[in-house]
């Protein structure tokens, strides 16, 4: 009868001393966490500053020494192919009034040329028909004494010094550095009365850059 209740108490000690070590864990921790230090705070990271976005603003001008002169050219060649019945062919075109030799740099031109000191830049603009487009070719210059300009449906929006041009062409901006070309081509079906012909046009710019007037080569006004 003794060692019954004797095992008893024993069990309440043994309950006893594990709680109070549980009880004094519990009671510590959020003691601790009351006295410890908050959380630093994370510095907030670095921004870079963006990039400026490009403007349309010239950064060193359109500044050329006399004698000298910016060279773009447009070219567009239309070809025709019958794709359905009896197709006819377009018309003739002749009339090419300028050559350029990218080699020598040389501009021809069959016209006068107005070569003045206010001069900034030689445009020229061309158009080739082939197959039952047409056939032929017919070509102009144009001279440019202020910019913005507008020629032909493309419009020079500027000019840097270094001769990169700024072109707007079908609502697309072309930046076209001297040496560059941008070629664009479409396709079209023209119905004509007994066939139907498919029309492919290529269209392309190049920027030949800055020319010495003494290259440009035309008959005595």
């Amino acid at each position: 009868m003794v060692t019954t209740p004797s095992r008893k108490v024993r069990s309440k000690s043994r309950a006893g001393r594990c709680l109070l070590p549980a009880l004094s864990v519990l009671l510590l921790v959020p003691l601790a966490w009351a006295c410890s230090p908050g959380p630093s705070a994370t510095p907030a990271p670095m921004v870079s500053p963006s990039p400026p976005r490009p403007t349309m603003a010239p950064q060193h001008g359109w500044e050329l020494p006399a004698g000298q002169v910016l060279f773009i050219d447009r070219r567009v060649h239309l070809e025709g192919a019958c794709i359905e019945g009896d197709c006819q062919p377009g018309p003739m075109i002749d009339f090419p009034t300028y050559r350029f030799d990218p080699e020598t740099g040389i501009l021809n031109s069959w016209l006068p040329v107005d070569l003045g000191d206010d001069l900034q830049m030689l445009y020229g603009n061309g158009t080739s028909l082939a197959g039952l487009a047409g056939g032929g070719a017919a070509s102009g210059l144009t001279e440019i004494y202020a910019i913005p300009a507008k020629v032909e449906g493309v419009r020079i929006v500027q000019v840097d010094g270094d001769g990169t041009a700024y072109l707007e062409s079908g609502g697309e901006l072309l930046v076209l550095a001297p040496g560059q070309a941008w070629t664009n081509t479409t396709e079209d079906v023209e119905e004509q009365e007994d066939g139907k012909v498919r029309l492919t046009s290529t269209e392309q710019i190049v920027n030949h850059g800055i020319l010495d007037t003494d290259k440009i080569v035309f008959p005595a006004p």
